[in-house]
């Protein structure tokens, strides 16, 4: 079972719906009058690699994760109006870098969230499957005022193939309405330690220049560099790192370092920086 990376700082009774204050949050949109200033929202990030990667090439960047600071919650009013206002103040032809809470979607997580092609949703009996739920619904919704009133910026959302996050029926919505394309690509053939087959839905064109496959020589270079990578592990008297746990009824579980998997390869963040550089020169 992987460590659950949906979090809030409120009670469930106290969380916030943004679909339901659409009317509201519009007004606030169409009356805010701050300064645009940044080239690149880093959103769900706790590593904040693309905000410190647009940095380092002199654009401004910032940030937003509960995890990082519990004022930019998206499951409370306050933490919502944050995260909007940082889209507010994103300049034409910024990039906003998606990776939404994704434990409570992926496959490994299956036996605790239920979901399936007949129950989107899951399991809501149980609060942390509710909550995976609502952070996506306030993320959908903070996408379609983004598409309203910022209709100049650029978009990519992120998930481990497995996940049952782009099938949900607002998500399906958003990548109508936005024009969001699928590239397939995977994260170990940009130097992760798990081969980790990802989709990013983005309206960037070029941005398959960030496909990976997974051919039969891929894969082999792929694991002779792992097996390379352990066995001077165990040589320098290092155990490997546990990513994944397979029970004795032939299930895998998570392992005490699957949570750092969640972590862009540095080779990655750079491939879809350039991709972005491309189309703003």
């Amino acid at each position: 079972m992987p460590q659950m990376d949906a979090r809030t700082t409120a009670w469930e009774s106290d969380w916030f719906h943004a679909l339901s204050a659409m009317d509201d949050l519009q007004e606030y949109c169409k009356q805010w009058s701050g300064q645009r200033c940044w080239h690149c929202l880093d959103l769900f990030s706790r590593s904040r690699n693309f905000e410190r990667q647009f940095e380092k090439n002199g654009f401004t960047a910032t940030s937003y994760d509960v995890l990082n600071n519990p004022l930019q919650d998206i499951t409370t009013r306050a933490g919502f109006l944050v995260l909007l206002n940082l889209g507010l103040q994103l300049m034409d032809d910024a990039l906003m870098a998606c990776a939404p809470p994704c434990s409570l979607f992926v496959g490994i997580s299956s036996s605790v969230h239920m979901r399936s092609e007949f129950r989107l949703l899951g399991d809501t009996s149980r609060r942390c499957v509710r909550l995976s739920n609502l952070i996506l619904s306030n993320f959908v919704v903070f996408l379609m005022l983004m598409k309203t009133f910022r209709p100049r910026l650029f978009v990519m959302v992120e998930q481990p193939a497995s996940s049952w996050l782009f099938k949900q029926a607002n998500f399906k919505e958003i990548i109508r309405t936005c024009n969001l394309r699928k590239t397939l690509t995977n994260m170990g053939l940009f130097g992760a330690d798990l081969l980790k087959p990802t989709h990013l839905y983005s309206n960037m064109t070029g941005l398959n220049s960030v496909e990976r496959r997974a051919t039969k020589s891929a894969k082999a270079k792929f694991n002779a560099r792992i097996k390379r990578k352990n066995e001077k592990l165990i040589q320098a008297g290092k155990q490997p790192k546990e990513y994944y746990k397979k029970t004795e009824d032939g299930r895998f579980h998570g392992g005490r370092h699957l949570s750092s998997s969640a972590v862009y390869p540095h080779p990655f963040i750079v491939a879809v920086y350039k991709s972005w550089q491309k189309l703003v020169e």
